[in-house]
């Protein structure tokens, strides 16, 4: 590094061409950042001399970035921001979480698991604002402003921080009048007996997959009911109307008091949409939020383990 780039102030410099660049002219900027605009040309100007390259094309009318210029001016916003955000952070060490928090869920699992730790968690926090959005369809943290997303499965986790916080699998459900009735599949195949109620998502399979040590199955699923709420397959089933798929989460206090049983237990039940874990997930950029932390560690003492059966269930089952 040249004694001419170690002389500069480089924060300065990187905040200086962001603002040129942002208004689209010295003087503009220069007012705003109260200096003269010949003191910011002179700035700028040393920045490229100490670089040997030109970083901002000045014509009468308009400042245009060199492709160099574009590169610095990418970094440096980057960086501005990743700064910003420390020295808030740091600054909000002593000071209670306060402020906008928008979250996003699952339907369901927002109406059952959610809606009743909201008011504690706000009587506990009285400066945060909570934005709660319920959708079953992905949304873009980006785009949406989300702070913190409770995400069933892997996809559409790149780019996020994702704390697993349980297991997420599915499994096949009836009720025991229903099963009395219509009988036990012992296999997969023994599904095209019965009516099967499904769940439809833009992004689903149709398919039923189920494993089973080595063996693979699949199956096309077909029944009398389809739907894109798994409420309102989880009442008809419980109405006795089929067998349908649901995570576990949805339907482990129903399991565990006999209301409903579990199909296939000797089978894993296969589901791409939902995945093998329900997440917390973040930007990156909110790694340092004190909100964002202090719901993550909130919810996180609520919901562990939520989506998982007690570890000897099954085998009290077959006993």
């Amino acid at each position: 590094m040249s004694s001419e780039i170690a002389r500069i102030d480089h924060l300065g410099v990187m905040r200086a061409l962001v603002k040129v660049v942002e208004l689209g002219s010295f003087s503009a900027a220069a007012r705003e950042m109260h200096v003269s605009p010949s003191t910011l040309t002179r700035t700028i100007s040393a920045l490229e001399k100490s670089l040997n390259t030109t970083l901002l094309h000045r014509t009468t009318h308009i400042v245009a970035l060199t492709e160099a210029g574009q590169i610095y001016h990418a970094r440096a916003l980057s960086m501005i921001a990743d700064l910003d955000d420390t020295l808030r952070v740091v600054s909000d060490l002593n000071l209670a979480p306060s402020g906008p928090l928008k979250l996003t869920s699952p339907v369901a699992f927002g109406r059952r698991f959610l809606a009743p730790l909201i008011a504690p968690f706000l009587k506990m926090y009285p400066g945060i604002q909570m934005d709660l959005r319920l959708t079953d369809n992905h949304n873009d943290m980006i785009v949406g402003g989300f702070d913190l997303d409770i995400h069933e499965g892997e996809n559409h986790l790149e780019n996020l921080i994702a704390y697993p916080i349980s297991r997420n699998d599915s499994l096949l459900c009836a009720t025991p009048e229903y099963l009395a009735q219509h009988g036990h599949p012992l296999a997969p195949g023994d599904l095209s007996a019965h009516n099967c109620l499904v769940y439809v998502h833009p992004d689903s399979d149709p398919h039923w997959y189920f494993v089973r040590e080595e063996e693979k199955h699949s199956i096309f699923p077909q029944g009398n009911l389809q739907s894109d709420n798994s409420e309102l397959l989880l009442e008809a089933v419980c109405g006795g109307l089929g067998i349908a798929e649901f995570e576990i989460w949805l339907v482990r206090d129903l399991l565990l008091n006999g209301q409903l049983q579990i199909v296939l237990p000797d089978y894993r039940f296969v589901n791409s949409l939902t995945g093998r874990q329900i997440y917390m997930a973040y930007l990156p950029n909110r790694r340092f939020s004190t909100k964002v932390r202090v719901l993550r560690e909130f919810l996180e003492a609520r919901l562990q383990g939520i989506g998982e059966l007690p570890p000897d269930f099954l085998r009290h089952k077959v006993e």
